[in-house]
């Protein structure tokens, strides 16, 4: 579903990464990490369509569909809409019944779901963005830092909902225990490239 290929980035003078290659397969749960700085976001960013980068390419597989969830939550939600407003909007094919039960299952449940964006934790700001990707049926899911401002039941929630999710993930995480449960496959950012690591986190 993915290949990319001599990505490299840097802003101005500031190079953040180059010769990052690799492939992902169907199906593998894919943690990547590296030191604060390196370009994790940038390249997550790179790959949704964000960015461009300096140099190299990448290329989606046949039938691929790519949901994003998004570092940055105050960015990618609208902040005036209710939240039910804001989760039907970007998933126009589900029904309203499957949004609230979705909504329900990351506890917003009832009036909950007319509450506006703006008034929203940052947690809670995380749970509906991480509806909207679920609700967008994606093949291959691109998620940056998705436990962000989670209490321990939701990231469990999340956990458990990633684990049975037979599509492909490419996530950003530093909660160790998060990645060790769910990552099949450790790949390494650094300046200078890649380092592949087959397995979870442990």
């Amino acid at each position: 579903p993915l290949k990319i290929k001599n990505l490299a980035m840097k802003f101005g003078e500031k190079e953040l990464f180059k010769n990052v290659t690799c492939e992902i397969q169907r199906g593998e749960k894919v943690a990547l990490v590296a030191s604060n700085g390196v370009g994790k976001s940038t390249l997550m960013n790179i790959l949704a369509g964000k960015l461009t980068p300096v140099e190299g390419e990448f290329a989606w597989g046949y039938n691929t569909k790519m949901s994003y969830f998004e570092q940055d939550q105050l960015l990618a939600l609208d902040q005036n809409k209710t939240i039910l407003e804001e989760v039907s909007a970007h998933c126009f094919k589900a029904s309203e019944q499957d949004v609230r039960r979705l909504l329900g299952s990351f506890l917003f449940s009832g009036d909950d779901v007319n509450k506006k964006i703006r008034v929203l934790s940052g947690g809670e700001q995380n749970r509906v963005a991480m509806v909207k990707v679920f609700l967008q049926k994606g093949n291959f899911l691109l998620l940056d830092e998705p436990t962000n401002h989670l209490d321990l039941f939701i990231k469990h929630v999340l956990l458990q909902a990633l684990t049975q999710y037979t599509g492909t993930l490419l996530f950003v995480s530093h909660d160790q225990d998060f990645l060790s449960k769910l990552a099949t496959r450790i790949i390494e950012l650094t300046p200078d490239g890649l380092r592949d690591y087959k397995g979870n986190y442990d």
